[in-house]
């Protein structure tokens, strides 16, 4: 039991984190609508979240800072190693509440805040799991030391998964300023469908966006939408910019016949590994399941 609650709690760490990567002091402080709760400048170099016990009903909307400063401290509480029972290793040290009006310290903060909770999982005797909290977890007294586990771990992928929105926000709401990635003309595509026949009818104006946007046809298959991965490729749009993972592998683990055939007969390369799992389009759509995709790329694909 033990081990397998280590071993989510590592796997939630490490989805969240990565989802941290690249975030900057501006979208750190972003306020999505106006009253956000926020982390603020106290003077005296410090810092504070804002706040009040209880929290109103509904609560304000809060900050990327301000999520980050809570799942720090639910990381980093106190009544984690007590409930525990589990000693603190020495060197690992106590956020003890700490705040930061800029990212990067924050997201360091919150390293440290994992690190102690890891520390106390790890110390736990596996054969105590399933042993009562005990008068020191006041109300929660009969609840077993797993189980407080597991509610934490619920605690850490709800807060995680609300930073990922976020980030998500902020980047939908940048449109316009990402540069030439191909997000811009797909989203035109996509709440204006005529967008792309007037570029049909503007030879000049297509080829200005085939060349500024050589990552057009990745982020319309990044959207799921193989009816414009299709029309861009019509009009003349490369297969795909260099990155992780390409358009043909997003259409091939979708199933999306069509699109995986026009990608091929466009150029796209059958032989391409993916970053994450070292796969090829074909690893995708075998992974998937989706049978005639397989069937389709296995006469293009050496690589197995």
């Amino acid at each position: 039991m033990k081990d397998d609650l280590v071993g989510l709690s590592d796997f939630i760490w490490q989805r969240t984190r990565s989802r941290l990567d690249g975030l900057s002091d501006e979208e750190y402080l972003w306020e999505p609508v106006p009253g956000c709760w926020t982390i603020r400048d106290g003077g005296d170099a410090t810092f504070y979240a804002d706040g009040v016990r209880p929290p109103p009903e509904p609560a304000p909307f809060t900050t990327l800072a301000w999520r980050i400063a809570h799942l720090t401290d639910c990381y980093g509480a106190d009544r984690n190693g007590r409930f525990l029972g589990a000693a603190l290793a020495p060197e690992v040290l106590d956020p003890g509440g700490a705040r930061s009006g800029t990212a990067a310290p924050a997201v360091a903060l919150l390293e440290r805040a994992h690190t102690r909770w890891r520390s106390h999982v790890t110390a736990v005797p596996a054969d105590s799991m399933a042993e009562r909290l005990g008068p020191i977890a006041g109300p929660y007294a009969d609840g077993t030391k797993a189980s407080f586990v597991l509610h934490m771990l619920d605690e850490f992928i709800h807060h995680g998964a609300e930073l990922a929105m976020l980030r998500d926000l902020y980047r939908a709401s940048r449109t316009g300023t990402s540069g030439s990635t191909g997000i811009d003309l797909v989203d035109d595509a996509i709440r204006e469908p005529a967008r792309l026949l007037a570029l049909a009818a503007d030879p000049v104006e297509r080829d200005r966006a085939i060349r500024d946007d050589p990552g057009a046809v990745t982020a319309a298959a990044s959207a799921g939408r193989w009816d414009l991965v299709v029309s861009l490729l019509e009009l003349g749009f490369a297969v795909g910019a260099p990155g992780p993972r390409s358009a043909l592998h997003l259409a091939a683990g979708a199933g999306a016949l069509h699109a995986v055939r026009c990608l091929v007969e466009s150029g796209a390369d059958t032989e391409a590994l993916d970053t994450g799992f070292g796969a090829t389009p074909l690893g995708w759509a075998q992974y998937f399941g989706n049978r005639q995709v397989a069937e389709y790329l296995a006469p293009f694909t050496s690589v197995r």
